[in-house]
């Protein structure tokens, strides 16, 4: 009776972390969301901003190739994304997707290959 127990509470508990709420303080991007950067540069910007009540707020990602379009799809993308993504976008001290992303040069496009 004990283990059928604890096995409802670990069902529960699994179930519920995709619907937990974020407290006001977190400022970790959502695990369904994960950030997207677009440079290297961004991410590390990003990841040294940690939050106060869990530390690191994402994992980090090497891309060895991102595409032109990806800043525009992203862009497009920011009027749809969850709140908890962008409080913590903005946290990182990085200049929302829709004001404008200057587009990638051919300098920029060559370091991401």
């Amino acid at each position: 009776m004990l283990k059928t127990l604890v096995r409802r509470i670990e069902v529960a508990e699994s179930a519920a972390v995709g619907r937990l709420k974020f407290s006001e303080d977190c400022i970790c991007f959502p695990a369904k969301e994960p950030a997207v950067f677009f440079s290297d540069e961004e991410q590390e910007t990003a990841y040294r901003v940690k939050c106060p009540l869990h530390g690191d707020r994402f994992q980090k990602h090497y891309h060895l190739f991102r595409p032109a379009w990806l800043r525009e799809r992203q862009a497009m993308a920011w009027k749809n994304r969850d709140a908890q993504y962008k409080k913590a976008w903005l946290a990182s001290d990085l200049p929302a997707p829709e004001n404008g992303m200057p587009p990638m040069n051919a300098d920029e496009a060559r370091e991401t290959i």
